[in-house]
């Protein structure tokens, strides 16, 4: 009884030395690593077939080695993850890989891994490819400000369009609101939705297009293709703003220095299933409408405003034919800032009291009253038609209206004209002031046919027809240096009258443009002048 009680203790501790070594030999991370850490799974040839001796790897997202583990010799494998994340496994053995299988650790522990190794190949390419075709345009440049360049300006949508312009290279902006590209301040052409937009007599201190109206705009300098005819400066091609569904919108007020407040409003969306639209409005405010020439931040005479509407419409009759209706309007409304401490002409003052009114007395010369008013009103309708997969065709019909209007303050301009300024110095200019009425209407046809012969051959071709009625009528008030004779500002006048009604009537302009060709003609049916 002795002896058996003796050899179960001995069998015993046998057993739990036994069961020490084998614990000690096991990795810590083994027993110690949870379940949802740990992957498991087997490699396979293609005949599925277990593979043996197969390196089995596992990285992090960035590509970096995590860990790796070779297969047993039934071709399983168990590999430990340091942390949760996202991985990749794949296996390789000698010319043999198998593919990359994403797995995510998580909380949960992740399903068995399969992996089937293929025989891989080194394949060398030869990448053969002709040259890059040139383009029409590769005269020019090209610069595109879409609608979040503009947002990202400081500004934002309540830029003005020369704000805009002075972004590109080779562009400045003057006191005037004019835009100097490449040394040129004229010559621009401006387009919306393809359409140009015709020559006018104002846009000298309003926009007619708000950048906050852009989808996107393309600005093309240096030799411009046989469309954009005779422009040598710039042509701004605008893409609007149109409607989607779902709708989109803003209303917003803006403010800044020189008292200026700028409210706003836009508004895209659909009616239907056919038609879109698209409605802004600018108004704006500000005690420094034109830059002063004054130094620093005094400003007189410098309050002005303007307001700017814009409509679009869009209605789809078929998958082959598209209307676009498009209607602009932009009144500004400007005082003409002054210059404090300028020295009057006692000589011009006497004259004015001895003949027109005895009681003048001339205003401080920063409080000299000269205004200018300008409007736009600018509308078309575009008829776009696919006639094929490769042929398209649009015409567009298109009207503009404008008219600026400049208003002096004679008397009190008479008056500090041809004396002296603050510093002493004789002014030699003309002694002169003049009110002018300038308006003008355009109205014409255009259009355009495309064919896509193939994906090197592209015929375009169309005609522009337009005509243009102006008038300019001035009224002049003048009289030469150093005259004693009467100074009358009346229509009733003797042989030294201060009045001058100039008024021209520049009646039809007619443009024919064939791309290459440009015929124009001009008739001056009218021009009368009474120089006093």
């Amino acid at each position: 009884m002795t002896s058996l009680t003796t050899e179960s203790i001995r069998r015993a501790w046998v057993l739990l030395g036994v069961a020490l070594v084998l614990l000690w030999g096991v990795p810590q991370s083994v027993y110690a690593a949870p379940a949802s850490q740990t992957i498991t799974g087997y490699v396979q040839n293609a005949d599925l077939r277990r593979t043996a001796q197969a390196t089995v790897e596992l990285r992090d997202k960035e590509g970096t080695l995590v860990t790796s583990a070779t297969t047993t010799d039934a071709g399983a494998f168990i590999l430990i993850t340091p942390r949760e994340g996202v991985f990749s496994i794949h296996a390789v053995q000698d010319t043999y890989k198998s593919e990359h299988v994403v797995i995510e650790i998580s909380q949960e522990a992740p399903a068995p891994v399969v992996l089937t190794l293929t025989e891989t190949k080194d394949v060398a390419l030869e990448i053969v490819a002709p040259l890059t075709p040139v383009k029409p345009n590769s005269s020019g440049e090209t610069y595109s400000v879409s609608r979040k360049d503009i947002e990202a300006l400081p500004r934002g949508n309540n830029v003005d369009l020369h704000d805009v312009l002075a972004t590109i290279p080779s562009a400045i902006s003057s006191s005037l609101k004019q835009v100097h590209i490449r040394q040129e301040h004229a010559n621009l052409q401006f387009r919306i939705d393809g359409v140009p937009i015709p020559d006018t007599v104002t846009s000298q201190f309003t926009d007619l297009l708000s950048p906050r109206a852009w989808e996107r705009a393309d600005i093309l300098l240096g030799g411009l293709e046989a469309q954009y005819g005779v422009r040598t400066t710039a042509v701004i091609d605008i893409t609007s703003k149109s409607g989607t569904k779902p709708g989109f919108g803003s209303i917003g007020v803006f403010g800044g220095s020189n008292e200026t407040v700028l409210p706003s409003f836009e508004y895209g969306g659909t009616a239907g299933d056919k038609f879109r639209y698209y409605v802004m409005n600018n108004y704006k405010t500000t005690n420094r409408a034109i830059d002063p020439p004054t130094l620093g931040q005094s400003i007189f005479h410098g309050d002005g405003e303007s307001n700017q509407t814009f409509l679009r419409g869009d209605y789809q009759i078929d998958n082959r034919n598209n209307l676009t209706l498009l209607l602009l309007n932009s009144v500004a409304d400007s005082e003409i800032p002054t210059q404090p401490g300028q020295m009057q002409n006692q000589h011009v003052v006497d004259l004015i009291r001895a003949n027109n009114d005895r009681n003048f007395m001339p205003v401080p010369s920063e409080r000299i009253d000269e205004n200018q008013v300008e409007s736009n009103q600018y509308s078309h309708l575009v008829w776009r038609h696919d006639m094929s997969a490769n042929q398209f065709v649009s015409v567009a019909g298109y009207f503009r209206h404008s008219r600026a209007t400049f208003t002096t303050d004679p008397y009190n301009v008479l008056a500090y004209t041809g004396g002296e300024d603050g510093h002493g110095h004789d002014h030699a200019s003309a002694i002169s002031a003049a009110n002018q009425d300038r308006w003008a209407y355009a109205g014409g046809i255009r259009l355009d046919y495309t064919h896509a012969l193939n994906s090197q051959h592209m015929i375009k071709a169309g005609f522009q027809f337009d005509g243009t009625t102006t008038r300019n009528k001035n009224q002049l008030f003048a009289f030469l240096r150093g005259e004693t004779d009467e100074l009358d500002g009346h229509d009733d006048h003797d042989d030294h009258d201060m009045h001058d009604d100039h008024d021209d009537h520049d009646m039809h302009d007619d443009h024919d443009d064939h791309d290459m060709h440009d015929d124009h003609d001009d008739h001056d049916m009218h021009d009368d002048h009474d120089d006093h």
